[in-house]
């Protein structure tokens, strides 16, 4: 296995490089849905923090190139959402930044870090960052 440095630009570096492309349960969107998965910073910005929490289970689903269900019913956090570590919520966090145009999202040593361990706080947090740069930037 090599590493693919020559990657497409929505491809992460870090994976590992094929002969084929490879399409998989983990490239659909939300839901399971047929369409590709892309982060639209419009489409991010309008979301529902129960839609945002699909988004992030999407990803995940791509980063560890599983199925949605696979994630979706994974370990629950205390809020009943699904568990994540700290680290990947700070991935999810630069990734939806990036896609939103701002980076930083958000200051990470001002957040709790009990939102960073679980979908719905990290869902909360991004829609709480959208909600005050949209005030913000209304002024």
């Amino acid at each position: 296995m090599t590493e693919n440095m020559a990657a497409d630009p929505g491809r992460p570096l870090f994976f590992a490089r094929t002969g084929q492309a490879q399409s998989t349960d983990a490239s659909l969107g939300p839901g399971g849905s047929s369409r590709p998965f892309a982060l639209d910073g419009h489409s991010l910005r309008v979301m529902t923090e129960g839609e945002l929490q699909e988004v992030i289970v999407s990803l995940l689903a791509r980063l560890e190139r599983r199925t949605f269900e696979e994630v979706a019913t994974r370990q629950a956090h205390t809020d009943g959402t699904v568990a994540i570590d700290s680290m990947t919520a700070v991935w999810v966090i630069a990734t939806v930044g990036k896609a939103l145009g701002r980076r930083p999202l958000m200051r990470l040593s001002d957040v709790d870090s009990e939102s960073l361990r679980s979908v719905g706080g990290v869902a909360r947090l991004i829609r709480c960052a959208i909600d005050t740069t949209s005030v913000a930037g209304a002024a």
